[in-house]
C-alpha cells in the first residue's frame, strides 16, 4: 500500500490549462473519489497519477518517491478502465493472469493467484469462459481481477461502471466497496456520478474547471457545501437554490423569496442583501397550513414508489420536494411546506460562496 502526494500539479494542452495547481494527499489505504462534471480535469488527473499523461508542472509522489518521470510499469499501480480492455480470444483465467505470465511467473503459481482473485470477486465459475460469453458486470469483475493479481500499491479506477445498466452499477458498487474493505489498498476512483462517489469513497474530491473546489467525507460535503456548485452537484435530487433578498421580522433575519418570507433562525444578515437560499428536497416537510413557511403550487409529480418528487412553483421559481407517497396529490393544487432553519444553506448571490 502507499500514500499519494500531489503538489501543485498542472496539466497544459498548449495554451489551455486543464489542471490548475492541484494540492492533494491521499492517505495509505484510503479510498478517494474524484468527482465533477465533464471536462473538470478528473480523468486527466488520474491519468497523470498513472503515468499515462505527462505532468506539466508540480510534483507527484507515490509511497514517498517522486514519480513524475517514471513510466507506468514502474509506478506499482493497477488501473481499471470503463471499457474493460479484455483479450477476446483468451479465457477469463488467461486474461486475469496475462500480466503475471509476462513477468515470467510459473503456471502453477499463476493459476493459484488467478483462482484467489476469482474467489474474491465471485467469478470462479467463469474462469474457462471467453469475454464474449460474459455480461458487462462480469467483464468488469474480470478486469478488476487482472488488477488484483498484480498486488499493486495503488488501484486507479477510471469511470469503471459507466457502461453498465442501473442495476449492475449498484451491484458493482457493492463489489468495489467490499474489495476495498478486504484488500485495504489505496484506491483513487474517477466518476461523474456523485452517487457513486458518495457511496464508495472515504473522501470525495470535487473538481470544476481544473480546480479542486472542496474535499471531505461524503457526509461533510453534503451537509456543509462550501459553494452553490457543490450544493447543487452533491445530493440527488439536487439542492433547490432560490434567489432571495434578506429582511427582518421582529429583529430576526429572513429571506424574502418573491412574496414568501423564510425565517433564517439564528443567522444574522444585513437587510436588503441579495442571497441564494439552498434547501434540499428531502428537507422540505409537508405540514398544516398554520405551520407553513412556504406555500407552493404543484406543477409535476414523479412517483418513485417509496417516495414522490413534487416539482412545484414558488412564484416564478421552481422548487422540488421529496415527499411520502400520497394519491391525493395533484398538479395545480397548493402545497404547504416548512424547513428547519438548520437545514437552510445560504450563498452569496454574486460569488456563490457559502455565507
Amino acid at each position: 500500500m502507499a500514500a499519494i502526494e500531489l503538489e501543485k500539479i498542472v496539466k497544459n494542452y498548449g495554451s489551455f490549462r486543464a489542471v490548475k495547481g492541484i494540492d492533494l494527499d491521499v492517505r495509505d489505504g484510503e479510498f478517494v473519489a474524484f468527482v465533477g462534471p465533464s471536462g473538470c480535469g478528473k480523468s486527466t488527473l488520474l491519468r497523470m497519477i498513472a503515468g499515462l499523461e505527462e505532468i506539466s508542472g508540480g510534483t507527484l509522489k507515490i509511497d514517498g518517491r517522486v514519480v513524475n518521470d517514471l513510466e507506468p510499469k514502474h509506478r506499482d499501480i493497477a488501473m481499471v478502465f470503463q471499457d474493460y480492455a479484455l483479450y477476446p480470444h483468451m479465457s477469463v483465467a488467461d486474461n486475469i493472469g496475462f500480466g503475471l505470465k509476462m513477468r515470467g511467473m510459473s503456471a502453477g503459481e499463476r493459476r493459484r493467484q488467478v483462482e484467489e482473485a476469482a474467489d474474491i470477486l465471485q467469478i470462479t465459475q467463469l474462469l474457462d469462459r471467453k469475454p464474449g460469453q460474459l455480461s458487462g458486470g462480469q467483464r468488469q469483475r474480470v478486469a478488476m481481477g487482472r488488477a488484483i493479481v498484480r498486488r499493486p500499491k495503488v488501484f486507479l479506477f477510471d469511470e469503471p461502471l459507466s457502461n453498465l445498466d442501473a442495476k449492475l452499477r449498484v451491484d458493482m458498487r457493492t463489489q468495489i466497496k467490499r474489495l476495498h474493505s478486504m484488500l485495504k489498498t489505496t484506491m483513487v476512483y474517477v466518476t461523474h456520478d456523485q452517487v457513486e462517489a458518495m457511496t464508495l469513497a472515504d473522501r470525495v474530491v470535487i473538481l470544476k474547471d481544473g480546480e479542486l473546489i472542496q474535499q471531505g467525507a461524503p457526509v461533510d460535503v453534503y451537509t456543509v457545501p462550501e459553494t452553490r456548485f457543490v450544493g447543487e452537484f452533491i445530493g440527488s435530487p439536487k439542492m433547490n437554490v432560490l434567489a432571495a433578498e434578506t429582511g427582518a421580522v421582529d429583529g430576526k433575519s429572513t429571506a424574502l423569496v418573491g412574496e414568501t418570507r423564510i425565517p433564517l433562525g439564528q443567522t444574522r444578515l444585513a437587510e436588503d442583501r441579495r442571497i441564494l437560499v439552498g434547501v434540499r428536497p428531502e428537507h422540505l416537510i409537508r405540514c398544516p397550513t398554520d405551520e407553513a413557511m412556504i406555500r407552493v403550487t404543484v406543477d409535476v409529480l414523479e412517483p418513485l414508489g417509496s417516495d414522490t418528487m413534487a416539482i412545484c412553483m414558488l412564484g416564478d421559481q421552481e422548487i422540488t420536494a421529496r415527499l411520502a407517497p400520497d394519491p391525493d396529490l395533484r398538479p395545480g393544487m397548493p402545497l404547504d411546506l416548512k424547513v428547519k432553519p438548520a437545514d437552510i444553506h445560504l450563498f452569496d448571490a454574486s460569488t456563490g460562496n457559502r455565507i
